[in-house]
């Protein structure tokens, strides 16, 4: 009995030792291939905060007019008795430029005359008057003249007998040095009356200054007044236009383009734009400090030219982050 149970101890120890082995084995294992953490190194696409001046130029599609014109349009269906005009002709104050043929409408005022004469009641005698006077306006606006020294910017280039209807534009005249550059269609917003602007007219380059923007026009006023705006042409340019590049003639083309610095910010701090985020509606810029990045709040102003202006928040030098990739 006391050498089985010996040996029974034995083979209890033996196989204690062989446990307490492979338990341990199993440990060095796990040990082995526990996956060791690796750091990946982040870049980022950064921009330094600088001082500079920033600014917008607006390319604003325009038209051109003249300030002083007139049109003469055909007061009533007839045929022109006289043309003297051609387009772009100069004309002077009282010339003779086209008259219609107003021997029916002579006939209708002498027809009114002899019954304004010959009649006793007074009501009929001013109804009479007042269809006489129609006529007599007529007749006045059948025959043109010149109003004021000018060119002819448009003409009917009708020849005696030619049929004109009522409406039909006989001539416009228009003095030249008048001319002035316009936008109608809300393309000039951003101009403020009083700012000095380039132009471009038949490719050639003038300057003028803002004579109407949306910033003067009355509270009362449509809200297509609102869209328009207008440029005068400088004196010197207006002169060069008209001797040099045939104004009238650009006029009548009818296009010019207004170059205008609608936004300018001068020696102030700015980063790009797309150093600017947003928390909602607040404004943050990420700040990279050596290997760490902090988010600071930012106060900014204008935007021009790609650039944004910073109040407040960060300061000339700081490296901010633009994108991290």
């Amino acid at each position: 009995m006391n050498a089985k149970r010996i040996i029974a101890g034995i083979l209890a120890t033996f196989s204690l030792l062989v446990a307490v082995t492979g338990c341990n084995e199993n440990v060095v294992e796990n040990e082995i291939y526990v996956p060791i953490g690796t750091t990946t190194k982040v870049s980022y696409k950064t921009a330094t905060a600088e001082i500079k001046t920033i600014e917008t130029e607006e390319k604003i599609p325009a038209s051109l007019d003249f300030a002083v014109s007139t049109t003469f349009a055909a007061p009533f269906n007839g045929k022109v008795s006289s043309c003297n005009i051609g387009k772009f002709q100069k004309v002077k104050k009282g010339d003779a430029l086209i008259a219609l043929d107003t021997t029916d409408l002579d006939f209708q005022i002498t027809e009114l005359e002899i019954k304004i004469a010959a009649t006793g009641d007074y009501i009929q005698r001013e109804y009479y008057q007042i269809e006489l006077d129609k006529l007599l306006k007529k007749r006045n606006a059948a025959v043109v003249t010149a109003p004021y020294d000018g060119v002819i910017s448009k003409c009917a280039y009708a020849k005696e007998g030619t049929e004109l209807k009522e409406g039909d534009v006989m001539c416009v005249v228009v003095i030249p040095e008048t001319i002035y550059v316009y936008n109608s269609e809300g393309a000039g917003k951003n101009l403020r009356f009083g700012m000095d602007v380039n132009l471009k007219i038949n490719s050639v380059d003038y300057k003028g200054v803002v004579s109407a923007a949306p910033d003067t026009v009355p509270s009362t006023a449509s809200k297509n007044a609102s869209k328009y705006c207008a440029v005068t042409i400088n004196a010197d340019d207006v002169d060069r236009l008209i001797n040099e590049n045939d104004g009238v003639s650009a006029a009548d083309a009818g296009w010019a383009t207004i170059y205008a610095i609608t936004t300018k910010r001068t020696n102030v701090l700015v980063v790009p734009n797309s150093a600017i985020k947003k928390d909602g509606m607040n404004p943050f810029c990420t700040i990279l400090q050596g290997d760490q990045k902090y988010d600071i709040p930012v106060e900014t102003g204008a935007s021009a030219g790609g650039y944004t202006e910073i109040l407040s928040g960060i300061n000339e030098g700081d490296t901010v982050i633009l994108t991290e990739k």
